[in-house]
């Protein structure tokens, strides 16, 4: 039988972050409510219905309804996976989740490949942002203005409270999401699909928008964002409408710009006082948006921009910063190299640029200085998963394998549901020959996909190596317990 408790493998870079379980009590009847989810992203036309409104769930069906319409959305929206645009989203969702206090649920936070100017919430937790959004805000505050926003919507139950769009045509989707989820025809199967993809069948009351404005504006300010952010976003979107007056965005159909709206951020920014702005160093939006170019290989184009911009400014240690990560993209490395260390000189202080350039030294080969990159950035940002992903590539490269698995368990433990750290881990495992431990973080990072199916196959043969009175056996049981519950 395998050990399976991890020890600490990496000296300071060990963090203990304990990862919560969440029981789950049975779902009764709300497959009306995962098509109200479904239908999330949708117009904001009033609608009323004729028949009383059903009953709202509870809060732990609410989580299983997030969980299938994030299963269902996996078939029919294109995600982003770049490590740095998903934890950016992430952080801004946490870092304004942590004046909230304690959430019924645990929140997630997914990126969607799509132009659109848009960004829903579904009840239970889950939260979608557009990449045409990140691209056409101004500012991490315009965003951070919008997660907000889209927070107080989940944590004020509101697709809940709201009386939703006409009974009659509701009750017939869901007949048809009832006859898919049993397998009865394909034509069924794809009112799934359609009612993922609605864009007009639903819309927030005025008084839940006004509610969404108020709170998150007083949350994101709390958590040291700038509050002007999210009035800049109203005026963002009206500058969209302005300039494509016929195609509206699809933010504004579902959350529509109107003078009592701006009116009212107005009045809660004045509310607030002085506040203590927190700053990071240089807005990482900008870095975000340079990265949804490059992956859509506008990479010369890119390079040409910030060239010209360090052209005009020697001096901008951001520019340069971004215009090296662009040139590392490329694998002009060399020039990468130089115009790293000249934003170093710069930026002493900004730990993402010691993570790229860790990078940078790890696919030059130069194995030594890219650990003391590393070590910087853990220095200066011991709380970010990020860093201790990118170091596990590197020691994985010098074959440094037991202090990889502790690198991506740092990453893991800082970032629970995440699934890109127990994804490595499975393969560490594996080639470390601790098939159990191997097992076990597959099936984690397939669970955290809500491929339940495939989680409980993993956790199945993990247990059966492991042995069902170890340590991990018992986790593992308990798993299974809330993955096998799910299928009833």
């Amino acid at each position: 039988m395998e050990d399976s408790i991890e020890r600490p493998l990496l000296g300071h870079y060990n963090l203990w972050v304990t990862y919560p379980h969440r029981p789950f009590r049975k779902w009764h009847k709300c497959s009306s409510w995962l098509l109200l989810a479904c239908l999330l992203t949708s117009s904001c036309a009033s609608y009323r219905s004729p028949l009383p409104s059903l009953d709202p769930p509870s809060e732990d069906e609410e989580t299983r309804i997030s969980r299938e319409f994030r299963r269902e959305a996996k078939k029919h929206f294109q995600y982003v996976n770049n490590p740095e645009i998903e934890r950016y989203i992430v952080r801004i969702g946490q870092r304004i989740l942590s004046v909230m206090g304690p959430q019924p649920f645990d929140y997630r936070f997914f990126v969607v490949a799509d132009s659109q100017l848009n960004a829903f919430a579904v009840p239970g937790g889950s939260i979608f942002f557009y990449t045409g959004l990140i691209e056409r805000a101004k500012s991490t505050s315009e965003i951070a203005g919008v997660m907000g926003h889209e927070i107080i919507h989940i944590k004020g139950r509101h697709m809940a409270r709201h009386s939703g769009p006409d009974a009659i045509s509701l009750l017939s989707l869901v007949g048809m999401l009832l006859l898919a989820r049993s397998g009865a025809g394909a034509q069924a199967a794809g009112a799934v699909g359609q009612a993922v993809s609605a864009t007009r069948q639903i819309a927030y009351s005025r008084q839940l928008e006004m509610e969404a404005d108020t709170l998150g504006v007083r949350y994101m300010a709390s958590a040291g964002y700038n509050p002007a952010g999210s009035l800049g976003f109203l005026k963002t979107l009206n500058e969209e409408r302005a300039l494509n007056p016929i195609d509206l965005p699809a933010y504004m159909m579902t959350h529509p710009v109107t003078q009592e709206r701006v009116a009212n951020v107005q009045l809660v920014i004045r509310s607030l006082g002085e506040l203590e702005i927190k700053s990071d160093g240089p807005d990482e939006l900008k870095k975000m948006q340079m990265i949804l170019r490059l992956e859509r290989q506008e990479t010369d184009k890119v390079i040409e921009e910030y060239e010209k911009i360090v052209a005009q400014n020697p001096e901008n240690g951001e520019a340069l910063h971004l215009l090296a990560f662009a040139q590392h993209y490329k694998g002009q490395l060399s020039q990468a190299r130089k115009n790293y260390q000249k934003a170093k000189t710069l930026n002493p202080e900004d730990p993402a640029l010691y993570r790229d350039l860790g990078r940078l030294y790890t696919t030059s080969g130069d194995f030594s200085t890219a650990r003391a990159s590393f070590d910087r950035a853990v220095a200066m940002d011991p709380k970010e998963p990020l860093n201790y992903l990118y170091l596990g590539e590197l020691l994985e490269k010098e074959n440094d394998l037991r202090t990889a698995a502790g690198a991506y368990l740092n990453a893991h433990r800082l970032s629970p549901l995440w699934d890109k750290p127990p994804a490595r881990l499975a393969l560490i495992y594996a080639k470390l020959d601790r098939l159990g431990d191997a097992y076990y973080y597959r099936a984690r990072s397939s669970m955290l996909q809500d491929e339940d199916e495939r989680a409980i196959s993993e956790f199945e043969k993990a247990i059966k190596i492991l042995g069902e009175n170890s340590p991990r056996g018992q986790t593992i049981k308990d798993e299974l317990k809330i993955l096998r519950s799910r299928r009833r």
